[in-house]
């Protein structure tokens, strides 16, 4: 894991590094914010530890910028300053942790582990969640549509189907497939497969499921479509 640090007192930041070197992190510091707003586009970091007062661009800067830019990636911010109107400033521009100088390294990496752990989980969250478009969100854990925040009710056969396309979202799938995985290879007629797709798409207010003559169906949406744009 790769972390940045913004600490322009050398003793401090030696400190830090040292101590997160031995967790096993890779750590690249920095005595001003200038350096850090011209790093942080080349490398991905994991986490940034920032002191609010540096040379030439502060930290409380750098912070309104990566929090911007990278949302999710956990901030601390370190100072001396223990007043209400400092604190509330970093919360308010994004930071994930506040901690006053001088402080226990252990406890820093206690805090640290919690944060890639909040981390590790809302990144499995989110994971699990495909946004079908603006008004519909499927979690495929749960195998649960919503539709403006609604659960939409749903016959086994039909959330199963369901299941299926968007597991296989931008791919044909043939009526042998869908036979296959909702029957378990009982012989049903094609009828009775089309029939189960019209009733899953009548209950869809987007055309979801689009019939491919000849081939199947395939199963797009505008989350399909910025999912494969961020793969290529």
């Amino acid at each position: 894991m790769r972390v940045l640090l913004l600490e322009d007192e050398q003793m401090l930041s030696k400190s830090i590094q040292y101590y997160l070197l031995k967790q096993n992190f890779l750590v690249d510091c920095f005595d001003n914010g200038q350096e850090v707003l011209e790093m942080v586009p080349k490398i991905k970091y994991d986490l940034y530890i920032l002191d609010i007062n540096t040379p030439l661009v502060s930290g409380i800067e750098c912070l309104e910028v990566l929090a911007k830019e990278y949302p999710e990636v956990p901030k601390i911010v370190i100072s001396a300053y223990d007043d209400i109107k400092h604190i509330s400033e970093a919360f308010t521009l994004g930071c994930s942790d506040y901690m006053k100088k001088p402080f226990n390294l252990v406890e820093l990496g206690i805090r640290i582990d919690k944060l890639m752990l909040e981390s590790k989980m809302r990144e499995k969250i989110e994971s699990q969640i495909l946004h079908l478009n603006k008004e519909y969100v499927y979690n495929i854990d749960t195998e649960t549509l919503f539709y403006k925040s609604k659960m939409q009710k749903l016959t086994k056969k039909e959330k199963a189907l369901l299941s299926l396309l968007v597991n296989n979202k931008n791919n044909i799938i043939s009526l042998e497939n869908i036979r296959s995985f909702i029957w378990d290879g009982e012989e049903v007629e094609n009828s009775t497969v089309r029939s189960l797709v019209n009733r899953l798409r009548t209950k869809l207010q987007d055309e979801f499921i689009q019939n491919i003559r000849g081939f199947g169906y395939l199963f797009t949406c505008e989350g399909c479509s910025e999912e494969s744009a961020e793969k290529k």
